[in-house]
């Protein structure tokens, strides 16, 4: 199938993947003012929150876990540089879908593998969270990490399969 063909497709997963990323790096402002809420609590007044270590592990998570797939569209992962730019387009690319596929696609199927069961059991059990001492639900940060994972692989696949096809083509973007 033509890379043509998928060129809406891709697009779509691409921004998805901007307009997740954009929107989740608003929780960070949720983030801070739950932690320094609960510092002047804890410090000014003797009465720490209950529920700040939750949302902040819970907050943290999900900033990290849904902007994986913003990164990868816009591919910035962390990378030993020092080999890396000295490399040509042609030879990066080849490195970049060899490990995608070799190494990171099984990681991503394992993960989801691992993540699924543990959102649907979360969902029919009613699971709370055993850290902290407020509590909380787990079903929607774990329903969160599945979509993450998702979009994280479906941001992978579209960049392997974009590298492949300029391969083909003898391209350099």
């Amino acid at each position: 199938m033509p890379v043509k063909v998928l060129k809406p497709l891709f697009d779509l997963v691409d921004k998805l993947s901007i307009w997740i990323g954009k929107g989740v790096a608003w929780l960070l402002i949720g983030l801070i003012l739950a932690l320094t809420f609960d510092t002047f609590m804890r410090y000014l007044f003797s009465k720490p929150t209950v529920w700040a270590f939750d949302m902040a592990y819970m907050i943290g998570g999900s900033i990290m876990l849904l902007g994986m797939a913003w990164v990868t569209t816009r591919r910035e992962q962390v990378r030993v540089d020092i080999f890396y730019t000295r490399y040509s387009r042609k030879v990066k690319v080849i490195v970049d879908s060899v490990l995608n596929i070799v190494l990171f696609f099984p990681l991503y199927v394992m993960l989801i593998q691992r993540a699924i069961p543990r959102a649907i059991y979360s969902f029919t059990n009613h699971e709370f969270s055993e850290v902290g001492f407020w509590r909380p639900q787990m079903w929607p940060y774990r329903w969160m990490m599945v979509a993450a994972l998702i979009m994280w692989v479906l941001a992978t696949l579209v960049w392997v399969i974009k590298d492949l096809a300029s391969l083909r083509k003898g391209e350099e973007q």
